[in-house]
């Protein structure tokens, strides 16, 4: 990260080397412009021009009848932007005694029709040049750079006649040089003109290599901002001949503007993706003016094809300022002081802006020619792609920066992250370096999060871990290193409202108070935005090497202190070795429990239940029991609840369902058919298609399902009404009966009661255990059984232990009971001998109609 972050003074160091080179380079050309200036000795050029707006005039008819203007130079030639004719005379007064060669500069390659006629004593046609890019005759017949090559001729009136037709820019610089001045102006040029190509074939290269390795766009459409940025550059000054076939390059001349506007929106992608707005919040605004500009570019240049040059360069003209305005718009919107790589690209647009003005101040003949003016273009668009290599490379520094940072820093606080502090703790141990880790959570943060916005959350966060730091300054904690030039940190974010630091090998009364002072001074009332909230945290504390040999463990065992003693009113606690072994053993027994009910392994225990009219067995409720291999006898109590906290209460009910549906088949089958309760619990009324999946099973064992009843706690109606009284209703369908279980110690209403098709009550044993002792429970037990009665549902006391408690519930008119009194709850083996003793006892066996009310009273 360190080496990241020096490469920003370099990356300025290369900008002023840039700027140094290409005012260098101007200067060069400028003095290159003075040594080839139209001063040749023995020759002297006078300059007129006959402008024909018929574009339909003869060689001859120009010679005998044109009236030519004379000019003292060819910037008074009132060149301009449309469709005519120039004819430009040249009279050389040659004072020479030998023949002699000489160029006539005219450095325009987009130059439609250019006849040149050397004619001698004002009627002798003694050569001539048929240029221009129109058609390939004409592509290729003037040197590089363009010129008209001379032979003047002593002792002869030599003249030089041209025709120029045009739809582009016609303004050329017609200076006349010899031949030796012109072979270093040519060797110059051609320098200039592969500096350039060979730099953005470089820069196209490897933005094409990141763009492999990235997989970033912005990378691909500056190759393509690169490679467009060169062939116009090349098209323009003409050097496009040595790569580019002659039809390809008479169709690129021709629609030089199609290409300029291409150029222009390519631009306007790189800038858009530059600026990454896909993360920006007005990245659908930035998108949708993106696409409308986009389009009106792209419109722009199919109208280029089907109207003249002079026209479409006007609109080309025009555009470029909402153009540069959306980009100045974007560059505004997502401008950061802190980011460099915006800087240089803000830097990237001021030379393509100046070199596209100068280029078309020179084609409307604002300015005089020079070759600094007509290579403003070149430069300028060098200089863009020289920043835009910079700006890109500024941004991936930046963006691998980033990358680092979320790496190593939280992303709110910036505090050192998980990862740091697993090095850091990895170090520490590693040098065997003892130390207390400690852990600190806050306590509501999760449920104010719903209340706080981004930058809230970001205060929120930093003013917790300001408090923090400020108190651990004055205590012996370990610093937290990071591969930075930051300072060291005091204090790390495991995650969002979870920090950690580092305690020097004090012992447990020293670490006690550092953690007091911390608590104080991070417990109170905290200012958020516009709200006051309550900051309550919680400390655990592990220490290397009593706690564990790993940062992981040792981060989890700090983590587990919080969660042991929560409920404990000390704010911070000790990681408690013997509570993790319990721990542990609660997730093997989990482990266990799963197996168990895949493999079989648990049992049912049968509690019987007695009909307290006839004294015979009514029928019984089956309890799941779990034998460990290991740990022996578990409570149901704790392997239920176990269940249900890891979401395997569905199988067990549905493993207690099939088990109790089997033995059933067996009562039957030996001729004892009693009904048969099982519980359901609250999780499991959501097992889909729950109804239809018991009718299946019971018609699979052969199971009357009138001999059914579901036990369901009363809580459950609480929690979702609406779905249960789909499933009740479903199950009575079915002939399946319902018992409400518990009943007495929920929170359900009467109109809960009153709507719900349930067939049975069953009043909790906290009421019946004692009753006879308590005139309390009598009077519950009474009004639950009126009510009952009232509602034409049946009776069911659990918890009878006393013959004073049965003789109540027979006298209250309760018509099923159970309890220690009656049978323990028995495996089947014993409960189906316990049937058949009472059956033999009592042997009127009361089987159960479909409608069990009117059997209960009759």
């Amino acid at each position: 990260m360190h080496a990241l972050q020096s490469r920003q003074p370099l990356i300025w160091v290369t900008t002023l080397f840039i700027l140094v080179v290409m005012f260098a380079v101007g200067f060069w050309m400028t003095s290159l412009s003075r040594t080839t200036a139209p001063a040749l000795s023995l020759v002297d050029t006078d300059y007129s021009y006959f402008i024909d707006e018929t574009n339909e005039l003869s060689l001859n008819y120009v010679l005998d009848h044109a009236p030519f203007t004379k000019a003292d130079n060819t910037g008074e030639i009132p060149w301009k932007l449309a469709y005519q004719t120039y004819w430009i005379k040249l009279e050389f007064n040659y004072h020479g005694l030998t023949e002699r060669d000489i160029h006539v500069l005219t450095d325009n390659p987009l130059i439609d029709y250019l006849d040149a006629y050397h004619i001698l004593d004002g009627e002798q046609v003694r050569s001539q040049i048929k240029a221009g890019d129109k058609t390939s005759a004409r592509l290729s017949r003037l040197p590089m750079p363009h010129s008209i090559p001379v032979n003047l001729l002593p002792e002869r009136d030599n003249q030089l006649l041209l025709k120029v037709t045009s739809n582009d820019m016609a303004i050329m610089p017609l200076s006349v040089m010899s031949h030796q001045a012109f072979d270093q102006l040519s060797r110059s040029l051609h320098l200039v003109w592969g500096g350039f190509i060979t730099f953005t074939f470089l820069v196209a290269l490897y933005s094409a290599g990141v763009y492999v390795y990235s997989r970033q766009r912005v990378y691909l459409i500056f190759v393509l901002v690169a490679l467009m940025s060169t062939l116009l550059v090349s098209v323009n000054h003409g050097f496009s001949r040595y790569f580019l076939p002659d039809p390809v390059q008479i169709f690129i001349s021709n629609h030089l503007v199609a290409l300029a506007v291409c150029l222009l929106m390519a631009g306007l992608w790189f800038t858009y993706y530059f600026l990454d707005f896909e993360r920006s919040r007005l990245y659908q605004r930035a998108r949708s003016l993106f696409f409308m500009t986009t389009g009106g570019l792209f419109g722009l240049a199919l109208l280029s094809f089907i109207t003249p040059t002079y026209v479409s360069l006007s609109f080309v003209f025009i555009a470029q300022l909402p153009v540069y305005g959306l980009v100045a718009y974007y560059v505004w919107h997502q401008w950061q002081p802190k980011k460099l790589w915006l800087s240089l690209f803000t830097l990237c647009w001021i030379p393509a802006m100046v070199g596209g003005v100068i280029f078309y101040a020179l084609m409307l003949n604002v300015i005089d020619y020079s070759l600094l003016s007509r290579y403003a273009l070149m430069m300028s668009l060098g200089m863009t792609m020289i920043f835009f290599s910079l700006a890109l490379a500024e941004r991936f520094r930046y963006q691998r920066l980033q990358e680092m940072q979320a790496l190593t820093h939280d992303t709110l606080s910036y505090l050192p992250n998980n990862n740091v502090l697993h090095m850091v703790v990895n170090d520490l141990i590693s040098r065997n370096a003892r130390f207390n880790l400690c852990c600190l959570s806050v306590d509501n943060y999760n449920s104010l999060l719903p209340y706080l916005d981004e930058h809230a959350r970001e205060e929120y966060i930093n003013a917790i871990a300001g408090r923090i730091n400020d108190v651990l300054m004055m205590q012996p904690v370990l610093g937290v290193k990071t591969d930075s030039d930051m300072p060291d940190y005091r204090l790390g974010c495991l995650k969002e409202g979870v920090f950690a630091f580092l305690i020097d090998d004090v012992d447990r009364s020293a670490c006690d108070t550092i953690l007091d002072s911390v608590i104080k001074g991070l417990n109170g009332d905290l200012c958020v935005g516009s709200f006051v909230t309550q900051v309550n945290a919680r400390i655990g504390v592990c220490h290397y090497p009593t706690d564990g040999d790993h940062p992981s463990l040792l981060i989890s065992r700090a983590l587990s202190a919080i969660d042991q003693h929560r409920s404990l009113a000390s704010h911070y606690a000790h990681f408690n070795s013997y509570e993790q072994r319990h721990h542990q053993l609660h997730v093997s027994l989990v482990t266990d429990l799963r197996d168990a009910i895949e493999n079989d392994q648990l049992e049912l225990y049968h509690q019987p239940q007695i009909d307290l009219r006839t004294g015979s067995v009514h029928g019984s409720e089956v309890l799941a029991r779990w034998t460990h291999p290991e740990y022996g006898q578990i409570s149901p109590e704790v392997f239920v609840r176990m269940a249900e906290d890891v979401g395997i209460i569905n199988n067990l009910t549905l493993w207690v369902i099939q088990r109790a549906f089997q033995q059933q088949a067996q009562l039957i089958t030996n001729g004892h058919c009693r009904r048969l309760s099982i519980n359901i619990s609250a999780s499991d009324i959501y097992i889909p298609d729950l109804a239809n999946r018991v009718v299946a099973l019971a018609h699979q064992y052969d199971i009357p399902t009138n001999l059914i009843s579901l036990e369901l706690t009363e809580s459950v109606m609480v929690e979702d009404y609406n779905w249960l009284k789909q499933l009740i209703t479903a199950l009575s369908a079915s002939g399946i009966e319902v018992s409400i279980d518990d009943y007495g110690t929920g929170y359900s209403s009467l109109y809960f009661l009153s709507q719900l098709p349930f067939t049975e009550l069953k009043i909790d044993r906290s009421f019946v255990r004692d009753l006879h002792k308590s005139g309390r429970h009598q009077s519950i037990v009474r009004a639950t059984t009126d009510m009952a009665r009232s509602l034409g549902v049946m009776v069911v006391a659990e918890g009878v232990e006393t013959e004073e408690a049965e003789t109540l519930l027979r006298r209250y008119g309760v018509d099923v009971s159970q309890g220690y009194y009656y049978s323990r709850p028995l495996p089947f083996q014993q409960y189906q001998a316990y049937v058949e003793r009472m059956d033999s006892v009592q042997p009127t066996t009361v089987l159960r109609e479909q409608n069990i009310r009117s059997s209960s009273r009759g």
